[in-house]
């Protein structure tokens, strides 16, 4: 089995007056031993319209950042990314409603989605906040630094998500964080309630 997890950065938050100018992804992939993670692999995509200031305060990607030989995305350039060989069993994201304003099930095959951020809201209803840097460090991921950084970039992210989404993998199965992706999202306070109600029936029937 093979999880490709993504990460985008575009110009802007919304599809029909944004587009995709960074595609990261890290696969992980299931061995004997366990879930391995890969190298990432990231392509820059070469913007059609001057990036706001906005923008370049979340990613600090500059126009001479980008080449005039470099393609520019579109729906046949992100899918032959997305599903590129060897081909994925699933896709994950930090924030998976981001990534598929972007990337439509026709781009992805109609491949199913793992959410890392949903996941973690279940899993860890108890960490300080579920953001992908905040999860990094209350997690203690022991990362390579330089393939971490900077952060905010496609690749770094993708590679950080990744390392999340095996510490969930050793916790559930894929179809269960598939569930766990899909249920009713619940608040941190009531998640947090429900943790320690749980906890303390199984003290008293312990």
């Amino acid at each position: 089995m093979r999880l490709r997890v993504i990460d985008l950065e575009t110009s802007g938050s919304h599809p029909a007056s944004s587009e995709v100018i960074e595609f990261g992804s890290v696969d992980l992939v299931l061995h004997e031993s366990g879930w391995q993670i890969e190298p990432p692999h990231t392509q820059l995509f070469c913007p059609q319209a001057p990036l706001t200031p906005e923008t370049q305060a979340v990613h600090h990607l500059m126009a001479e950042d980008f080449s005039t030989e470099l393609p520019c995305a579109t729906p046949e350039t992100l899918s032959a990314l997305i599903q590129r060989a060897p081909a994925p069993t699933m896709l994950a994201a930090h924030h998976i409603a981001f990534e598929r304003h972007f990337l439509t099930d026709e781009m992805t095959g109609g491949l199913p989605w793992l959410c890392t951020l949903r996941a973690g809201q279940k899993l860890w209803p108890d960490a300080p906040r579920h953001t992908n840097q905040i999860l990094r460090y209350w997690l203690r991921l022991d990362l390579d630094r330089h393939m971490a950084s900077p952060a905010h970039r496609a690749g770094p992210d993708a590679y950080v998500t990744a390392h999340i989404l095996q510490r969930q993998l050793a916790l559930a199965s894929p179809e269960e964080l598939l569930r766990l992706t899909q249920a009713r999202h619940i608040r941190r306070g009531v998640a947090l309630r429900a943790g320690k109600d749980l906890h303390r029936q199984e003290q008293l029937f312990s």
